[in-house]
């Protein structure tokens, strides 16, 4: 008896080596998690560049509104520029983001960047800094992956009011 298992043993073992049914589940097993992770990946990075794109166009639109030192038939130009950005970013509110809006009158450029400024829109000739931030957390969970808890998205536009 154990001549004949001695002797069929190699075989088993040399029929066993040359097998390979199952070889593609096992090699979908090893590459699925990292072409998902890569496909989120790829998703949370197209999002968070429509959230930048989209803090970029209300920093410009919000710069525009408070350009004129004219107010509006409604309301200041301060709450024209807000509901502006408001407009264009608030949807993000929705998924647990906020939004910051503030405007600091430098008065001139040399002042920009100082500790001189006033926070108001500005009259005539002022220099003013329209400063847009947007956090929000991330969307397919791929940054927290890598501790990441939220998104920041800044914009900064100085521009001098028209004369």
């Amino acid at each position: 008896m154990t001549g004949m298992l001695a002797r069929r043993l190699p075989r088993f073992v040399a029929r066993l080596v040359r097998e390979n049914r199952g070889a593609t589940a096992i090699e979908f097993a090893l590459v699925a998690p990292v072409v998902f992770i890569l496909m989120l990946g790829t998703v949370e990075l197209a999002l968070d560049m429509i959230v930048d794109g989209s803090v970029q166009i209300a920093a410009q639109a919000a710069s525009r509104a408070g350009l004129t030192t004219t107010d509006p038939s409604t309301g200041t130009r301060a709450d024209a520029a807000k509901r502006t950005v408001m407009n264009i970013l608030g949807g993000w509110q929705n998924i647990g983001g906020t939004v910051n809006i503030t405007t600091l009158n430098y008065g001139t450029y040399g002042n920009v960047g100082g500790s001189t400024y006033q926070a108001n829109m500005g009259g005539f000739g002022d220099v003013v800094s329209y400063n847009i931030t947007v956090t929000v957390p991330g969307f397919s969970g791929i940054p927290q992956l890598f501790g990441v808890k939220t998104l920041t998205f800044q914009r900064n536009y100085i521009v001098q009011n028209e004369k």
